[in-house]
C-alpha cells in the first residue's frame, strides 16, 4: 500500500499521529465527508475505538521503513445511520510523523460481487448500441485484436500479429490513399503505445471492403499485472471535419508532456463551461519557487516535477474536473458541481497536500509545493475572463502569504477587486490581509512596549490580535504562570494549568519554541487532558510560543486562539507573532530583573 497508488479503488491517504487526514486520494476525502476535521476515532464503532487505538499502537512498533503493514478490521460509520466492516491497513512513513493507511470495505466487496455478473452483462449491451469497434495490442508478441460487442459475443474483425494486419490493409487498399500517411502514423503510434493519441482517417477496414468510412480512432497505453497493453476504440463518423478537431483531447488541444489539456485547450472547454451556467470552480496553481528547482536539479527534473504535478491534480480530481497546463509550471482546474465549500476545499488540500510528498528521496527539506488561488462561477461572476483574473490574483494573494496555501476569493476578506485597474486591485488584495498601516502600528506599540515597559502589552496585544485577525491572546508569566496581560481584558481572570502545557510530550510539538496547530482535534486521542481544556474554552486553532528566563529554562508562553473556524496561519502571520514573543521576553525578563535589584537593596 502506497501514497502512489493515489487512482485506488479503495481511500488511500496519509494520516498525522492524532489520525487527522492529511492528504490522499478523492476516494479517501469521499470517505471522511464532514469528518474532514475529525480524526478517524470520531467513525469508528464505539466498541472497536479500543481495537483501532491498538492497531495504531502495533504499528509504531515497527521499525521506520519496513514493509510491514498492520492490519485490523473495525466498523466505521456509513453516513446514513450504519455501519459497514472494514479492513484497516496502517504503515509507519520514512520522513513523515504519521501512517499511511488503505481502508477496504469489505461489506462492500460482499455486495459487489453479487453485482458483477449483471453489470458485465450491462457493459456487454452499453459497448454493443454504442456502434464503435475495439481493439487491443500487446508489444510483448506484437499481438493484435480488432472487435465489435454484440451483446453476449464479441464478433471479431481480425486476431493476428499487427504487422501481419497492417500489410494486409495496405495491400487490399482498405485504407485512402489520401490518408496513407496518417495510418502509417497510427500504427507507428500504436507500436510505440507510449501515449494517448488520436487519429482520423478514412478506410473500409470494418465492412470488409465495401463504402469507405471516415474513422474516428483513439489509442490510450494502459498496464495490467505489470504488463503493458494499448488498447483503442474505433468509430465511424459520419463526415470528416476537414482539420478541425472533434474534441479536446485530440490535435493541437493536449499539452504533449503532461498529457492534460494545453493552454487553448483549457481556456475553451472553461469558457464554454461557464457560458452554460454550470456551478464550476476555476482554480489556478502554480510550483513554489519553480525556477530555484530547474536552477538547483536541472530542467530535466524541472519537467519532471510539472509532469508529476500533472499526474496529482489528475488523480485527485478524478472525473470531477478538467485539468490544464496554462504555461511553464502553472495549472488551471476546472472543478464541477462545487458550490459546497467542504468538497472544494477537499479537493484544493488534496491537491497540495499530495504534491507536497513529490521526490522526497530527491529534493529533501526542499519540499515541492504549490500555491493556489480559486474564483466560483454563480458567486463571483458568472464571465469565464473575470472568474480567470479573479483566480488569479487569489493565487498571488497566496503566494504573498507565505506559499504552500490556497485561497478561495472571498470579497468581505480579500476586498473588491477592480478589475479593470490591475494595479490597483493588486494594492487591494494584498493590503486586505496584511496592509502597511496595520504593520506600521504595531511595529510602533511594539517599539513602546520596549521604551516604556510591560505597561504597553494590552495594546500590543491588541494590535497583534487583529492583525493575525484572532479574538483571544494571552501571555502567562512567572513561577505561578499567571496572566500577565490578554485581549481582550477579561481574560485576565484566566488561570493556566502549566503542568499540562509544559509535559514532555507538548513540548515534543514544539519547533524552537514555537508551535502552531490548525486542528486541536488531533489532539484528542493523544492527549486528551489538553484537548479537554481547549474544547472547553471552544479553541478551534492555537499559535504557541515558549518564554525563557536567562538560563534557558521555560518561564512562560503566550498563546494566540481561534475560537470560530479551524485555520493554519500564514508564514508571514507566524514571523510577526515570533519577533513579538522574543520581544515581549526581552522586556518581562528586564523587568524582573530590576525588581530583584531592588528588593535587594
Amino acid at each position: 500500500m502506497s501514497m502512489e497508488n493515489i487512482e485506488a479503488i479503495y481511500p488511500v491517504g496519509r494520516l498525522d499521529r492524532g489520525l487527522l487526514v492529511v492528504g490522499g486520494n478523492k476516494r479517501m476525502y469521499e470517505f471522511v465527508g464532514e469528518y474532514i476535521y475529525l480524526p478517524l476515532y470520531k467513525m469508528v464503532l464505539d466498541k472497536d475505538v479500543d481495537r483501532l487505538k491498538n492497531a495504531v499502537s502495533r504499528c509504531d512498533l515497527l521499525a521506520e521503513g519496513q514493509s510491514e503493514e498492520v492490519e485490523e478490521c473495525v466498523h466505521f460509520t456509513d453516513g446514513k445511520g450504519g455501519y459497514d466492516t472494514y479492513l484497516v491497513i496502517l504503515r509507519k512513513v520514512r520522513n513523515f510523523d504519521g501512517y499511511e493507511i488503505e481502508l477496504q470495505n469489505v461489506s462492500e466487496n460482499i455486495r459487489q460481487i453479487g453485482k458483477i455478473s449483471s453489470r458485465l452483462g450491462m457493459l456487454r449491451d452499453y459497448l454493443t448500441v454504442s456502434g464503435g469497434a475495439l481493439f487491443s495490442y500487446r508489444p510483448a508478441d506484437g499481438w493484435f485484436k480488432l472487435f465489435w460487442m454484440d451483446y453476449e459475443q464479441e464478433v471479431e474483425i481480425c486476431d493476428m500479429p499487427f504487422g501481419q494486419w497492417r500489410e494486409q490493409v495496405i495491400r487490399d487498399k482498405q485504407v485512402s490513399e489520401k490518408d496513407r500517411e496518417t495510418f502509417d502514423s497510427f500504427c507507428e503510434a500504436v507500436k510505440n503505445g507510449d501515449q494517448e493519441q488520436a487519429y482520423i482517417f478514412r478506410g473500409n477496414m470494418l465492412n470488409r471492403g465495401r463504402n469507405e468510412e471516415t474513422y474516428r480512432v483513439k489509442i490510450q497505453p494502459r498496464t495490467y499485472a505489470g504488463r503493458k497493453r494499448v488498447l483503442g476504440v474505433w468509430s465511424v463518423i459520419r463526415k470528416r471535419n476537414g482539420s478541425r478537431t472533434e474534441d479536446y483531447t485530440e490535435g493541437n488541444h493536449l499539452d504533449s508532456m503532461t498529457k492534460i489539456l494545453n493552454r487553448k485547450g483549457i481556456m475553451e472547454y472553461a469558457e464554454a463551461k461557464v457560458a452554460k451556467g454550470a456551478d464550476a470552480a476555476v482554480v489556478m496553481l502554480d510550483i513554489d519557487n519553480f525556477k530555484n528547482v530547474n536552477d538547483t536539479y536541472g530542467h530535466p527534473f524541472g519537467d519532471a516535477v510539472i509532469t508529476a504535478v500533472a499526474d496529482v491534480i489528475k488523480k485527485v480530481i478524478g472525473n470531477s474536473g478538467v485539468a490544464g497546463r496554462v504555461g511553464g509550471d502553472e495549472f488551471m482546474v476546472i472543478l464541477n458541481n462545487c458550490g459546497d465549500e467542504l468538497v472544494l476545499r477537499n479537493y484544493l488540500r488534496g491537491i497540495k497536500m499530495n504534491v507536497g510528498t513529490l521526490f522526497p528521496d530527491r529534493v529533501g527539506n526542499n519540499k515541492i509545493t504549490c500555491s493556489i488561488g480559486v474564483s466560483r462561477s454563480r458567486v463571483d461572476s458568472d464571465d469565464f475572463k473575470e472568474l480567470y483574473r479573479i483566480a488569479d490574483k487569489a493565487l498571488y494573494l497566496a503566494k504573498e502569504k507565505g506559499k504552500n496555501r490556497y485561497v478561495i476569493y472571498k470579497p468581505e476578506l480579500h476586498g473588491a477587486l477592480r478589475i479593470n485597474e490591475a494595479k490597483e486591485d493588486l494594492t487591494d488584495i494584498k493590503e486586505a490581509f496584511y496592509s502597511e498601516r496595520d504593520l506600521n502600528t504595531f511595529n510602533r506599540s511594539l517599539a513602546n512596549l520596549v521604551l516604556k515597559g510591560s505597561g504597553e502589552l494590552p495594546e500590543v496585544l491588541e494590535q497583534m490580535a487583529h492583525v493575525l485577525t484572532v479574538p483571544r491572546v494571552q501571555v502567562f508569566w512567572g513561577e505561578e504562570r499567571q496572566c500577565a496581560a490578554a485581549w481582550p481584558l477579561s481574560l485576565m481572570e484566566d488561570s493556566c494549568d502549566a503542568s499540562c502545557f509544559e509535559k514532555k510530550e507538548y513540548r515534543e510539538l514544539f519547533q524552537n519554541d514555537m508551535l502552531q496547530i490548525g486542528n486541536v482535534n488531533k489532539l484528542e486521542y493523544i492527549m486528551p487532558e489538553i484537548y479537554g481544556m481547549y474544547r472547553e474554552n471552544h479553541v478551534c486553532s492555537i499559535l504557541q510560543h515558549y518564554l525563557r528566563d536567562d538560563k534557558g529554562e521555560i518561564r512562560g508562553f503566550v498563546t494566540v486562539e481561534e475560537c470560530s473556524q479551524i485555520r493554519g496561519f500564514p508564514k508571514l502571520a507566524m514571523q510577526i507573532f515570533e519577533s513579538m514573543c522574543m520581544v515581549l521576553n526581552a522586556v518581562l525578563l528586564r523587568e524582573e530583573a530590576n525588581a530583584n535589584k531592588a528588593l535587594d537593596k
